[in-house]
């Protein structure tokens, strides 16, 4: 019994220590499959069951990909523990009014976002070396900012409603179409077809056109500068 429970925790471990190798890694991954089919898993049971096992696979990631120390672990878990336990209420099966829940629910991702994009990046800011980790470690950062202001413009217009509307003059109220807006605004791509028209919510928005402009800069010197100061081998010299 006790072989057995010993085989079962090494097994665990090794897993865990295989993640904890490659933590961006998988969290670019799980983020790219979150924000590539949030648009599609909209509406029925099985849309929201399946939108929350991702949202939880990225709560789990991220707490990960900042664990660095035990500090930074137990303050991503006081983010990630309240949000995944609003999505459980808000699954279908359970009979509860999910209109507060979602509000809750926002406030929760955003503060998820926002300390796993900060963590992230200064670890990448006090790396020495350009390895596949820290490549991926900015493309996590990047992806992280767009969902953190996605989530921003939601709880903007909870609080200013109306504050986005489509060409046609529609307020915006879909999580996927706050989600478009803000990577084509961090991308400086500006379609047209959303605009933000409160204050608020151009201020924001601005904000997050000069953060993903100011962050490619930033970032591209600094991987840069770290390939170009990391020391040459005799071979790669020859």
């Amino acid at each position: 019994m006790e072989k057995t429970q010993n085989k079962q925790s090494n097994a665990l471990t090794r897993i865990i220590n295989r993640i904890r190798k490659k933590r961006f890694a998988y969290l670019t991954k799980s983020l790219l499959l979150l924000i590539v089919a949030y648009p599609y898993v909209q509406g029925d049971m099985g849309g929201q069951i399946l939108l929350s096992l991702l949202a939880t696979l990225v709560m789990i990631m991220s707490v990960i990909a900042v664990g660095d120390k035990k500090s930074h672990t137990v303050i991503a878990l006081l983010f990630a523990a309240p949000w995944f336990l609003l999505l459980l209420l808000k699954v279908p099966l359970i009979p509860v009014d999910a209109t507060q829940l979602v509000n809750d629910e926002i406030v929760f991702a955003f503060l998820l976002f926002a300390y796993t994009t900060y963590r992230i990046f200064i670890h990448i800011i006090k790396s020495r070396d350009v390895t596949a980790e820290i490549l991926s470690a900015s493309i996590c950062v990047y992806l992280l900012i767009g969902l953190t202001w996605a989530t921003l413009y939601v709880i903007v217009n909870m609080f200013y409603p109306g504050s986005f509307i489509d060409t046609d003059g529609r307020a915006l109220q879909d999580g996927p179409d706050f989600l478009f807006f803000s990577y084509v605004t961090l991308t400086t791509v500006g379609y047209g077809n959303i605009e933000a028209i409160t204050d608020q919510a151009r201020s924001f928005a601005s904000l997050e056109a000069l953060t993903g402009q100011l962050y490619l800069t930033v970032m591209v010197a600094r991987l840069v500068g770290l390939h170009i100061s990391k020391p040459r081998t005799k071979e790669s010299a020859t």
